[in-house]
């Protein structure tokens, strides 16, 4: 049975106990759908860098993902958002959508 793929919104300023949460809420989607989960990118301030601590979040679930056999899929997000990504060279932990 194919479930629907989950969105959930990803915020730019994440403190430790909301990150806490939003791998919570994003291993959650992953145990229960076979396919991407989707974060919302469209409301993180393409005029600043992403934290290191965030990026480091969104690998660790990229990482976790791809162990179940799917992708975290960034959805809208800023093009500065990608450039950053790829100066890290991270970007390719992720299948970034429009």
């Amino acid at each position: 049975m194919t479930m629907p793929t989950e969105r959930l919104i990803l915020h730019r300023d994440l403190g430790l106990e909301a990150r806490r949460e939003f791998i919570t809420a994003a291993r959650a989607a992953m145990e229960v759908s076979d396919q991407d989960v989707e974060l919302d990118c469209s409301t993180v301030d393409a005029a600043e860098a992403i934290d290191d601590p965030v990026i480091g979040m969104l690998v660790t679930l990229a990482r976790a993902a791809r162990r179940q056999g799917a992708q975290v899929a960034l959805v809208r997000a800023p093009r500065p958002m990608r450039v950053q990504f790829e100066a890290a060279g991270i970007a390719h932990f992720f299948n970034w959508q429009p």
